[in-house]
């Protein structure tokens, strides 16, 4: 895949067509008097600014944003208590979006460059589902009409299952469009097209997939609707090998084009504070998975519980540090309110107010909400300082320090995504080869982190070798999209797997569904708002957590989920 290169230049020249609210004309307001007219808009250049803020926005999301800590890869253990309390955020950099993607539309038409017309649909379609993924109804049909003649600066909400429904109509359009000029369509620059180097066939592939992943988002809510949808694109292009895949590396020139959390171009503490999440390091170790050591750090003085006689010191001593190692008595874990970490026992020995010790001799990682205010503790830190260092708990792989690097890509649409959704699909009859695609995802993942060569061995290892589960096909779907937290999470949102649930110091006993919208929306467009407000579904969580307008809440339930069992 593309570099996010000439990113800083390209932005720079499109930046007084970025537009900051939904409800704005977009002929009045941000004018730059050193901009571009929007007249003389390119479209590739605005086009290049859509792909690099939807890769930055599903990037950041994926491996630091809080979502990755509601689908438990990560953890931090300083200034975020890791309970859930977040009420998403997105909302107008998704509208920036599809204000740029408007005119890039209607700039392609004007000038009759189908290609760029189609990747603008494409764009355009992807935002709004990512939108309404996260928020359910949305602004849609009336949400870019600020500068047409009829305008609307408040614009009604529409369904969330219009929206979805609605962008998979523009993803198939667009790639019909593509696919009835191939051989006839204008160029589009590699260094502008950062996704696909301007080849059409792989966007046609790429909006196939989009189309697949959303009639699968819709598969529990709308099974007739999704199980036609599937069919016919599994009979369609879609993304075929990693070399097809839509993972865009970063950049690394500035905090806005670089990994998330890196030590680098922040302050250092970015890093540390990111740790492993144990639900995903005792799965790993469960499987003896490679892709460990790719990911974490190893810890770097791990602990061991031992037997009086066992003490380097004798019986009497109850912890010390001798040759990297920390020995901790056995007879002293009663009586110093001390329990050994296990993934099955841990939550109810919280509960109960144990404080853990993990004895994970290669990588340890935090417990999901497991320490209220003070996660930096954990594991007996002898430095429990917020914002320092822990020497008992990993940290992540080093690699994930940096500004750039092969393995550090914003990862919109894996071959591994592909193939799982596959598998699913031949599970509920709606295709074939479930086995074999399975094993073709689990192969993916391994290759787009170096690790092909692994393959032959992982796949015979007990819990990984096909068992003919949709359990197992999303266990591995939920490794295999780490640092793609945004669709784990929406996975997990729609068929409850793997079982995940807050850590007893959440705010919830329930990880929340949906983001809140934003404040200002509720005066803004108080009317559009409210009627909206009345498609969300109360449930028993709605009012868990006081504060919230109405029932706008992470706990209510919007279309997608309403009388469906999961995910709870």
């Amino acid at each position: 895949m593309k570099t996010l290169n000439r990113i800083m230049n390209l932005t720079l020249m499109v930046g007084a067509l970025v537009i900051t609210s939904c409800d704005d004309d977009i002929t009045e307001r941000n004018i730059n008097p050193n901009g571009v007219n929007l007249e003389e808009g390119n479209p590739s250049f605005l086009l290049t600014d859509v792909m690099v803020n939807t890769a930055m926005d599903v990037g950041q999301k994926g491996y630091s944003d809080p979502l990755a800590a509601y689908v438990q890869y990560i953890q931090k253990d300083s200034w975020a208590t890791n309970d859930y309390n977040w009420e998403g955020d997105g909302w107008e950099d998704y509208y920036n979006n599809l204000r740029t993607a408007k005119l890039a539309l209607e700039r392609s038409q004007e000038s009759g460059l189908i290609f760029h017309e189609a990747v603008a649909m494409i764009l355009r379609a992807h935002n709004f589902a990512l939108l309404t993924d996260f928020y359910g109804d949305v602004p849609y049909s009336e949400a870019l009409r600020g500068a047409d003649e009829d305008g609307i600066d408040l614009p009604k909400y529409d369904s969330q299952e219009s929206v979805y429904k609605g962008s998979i109509a523009d993803f198939e359009a667009a790639s019909q469009m593509l696919s009835n000029n191939m051989g006839n369509l204008e160029t589009f620059s590699a260094s502008q097209d950062i996704f696909f180097g301007g080849d059409a066939e792989k966007w046609v592939k790429y909006a196939n997939s989009l189309a697949l992943r959303y009639y699968m988002r819709l598969s529990e809510k709308d099974p007739s609707f999704a199980s036609a949808g599937v069919q016919s694109m599994l009979a369609s292009p879609l993304i075929d090998s990693v070399d097809e895949e839509c993972a865009v590396s970063y950049l690394g020139i500035s905090p806005s084009d670089s990994q998330p959390s890196n030590g680098l171009s922040g302050t250092p503490s970015n890093f540390t504070r990111v740790k492993p999440c144990t639900t995903l390091t005792y799965k790993l170790q469960e499987l003896d998975d490679p892709r460990m050591s790719i990911w974490f750090d190893a810890v770097e003085i791990a602990t061991t519980v031992v037997a009086p006689a066992d003490m380097p010191s004798g019986p009497s001593t109850f912890l010390e540090i001798v040759d990297g190692l920390r020995y901790i008595n056995t007879d002293s874990l009663a009586s110093k309110n001390l329990a050994i970490y296990s993934p099955d026992t841990w939550y109810a020995d919280r509960e109960a107010g144990l404080t853990m010790i993990d004895t994970n001799s290669v990588y340890v990682g935090l417990p999901v909400s497991n320490q209220g205010t003070e996660p930096y503790t954990y594991n007996l830190n002898p430095s429990p300082v917020q914002g320092g260092g822990n020497i008992h708990v990993s940290l992540m792989n080093p690699m994930f320090n940096e500004l750039s690097g092969p393995n550090l890509k914003a990862r919109l649409f894996s071959y591994a995504e592909l193939c799982f959704l596959k598998a699913e699909a031949a599970l509920k009859g709606w295709g074939t080869d479930a086995e074999g695609n399975y094993n073709k995802g689990v192969e993916a993942s391994l290759e787009t982190w170096g690790l092909e060569d692994e393959f032959a061995d992982y796949i015979d290892n007990e819990g990984v070798a096909y068992e003919g589960t949709l359990e197992q096909i999303m266990e591995q779907k939920w490794i295999a999209n780490f640092s793609s937290a945004s669709e784990a999470y929406l996975d997990w949102r729609r068929t409850g797997l793997p079982d995940l649930e807050p850590g007893p110091f959440a705010r919830s006993s329930v990880i929340p569904v949906r983001f809140v919208y934003p404040t200002e929306n509720s005066t803004l467009n108080g009317d559009n708002y409210y009627s909206a407000l009345n498609n969300l579904e109360e449930t028993e969580h709605t009012d868990d957590v006081p504060g919230y307008i109405q029932n706008d809440t992470p706990w209510s339930k919007p279309w997608v989920l309403q009388g469906v069992d999961q995910p709870w």
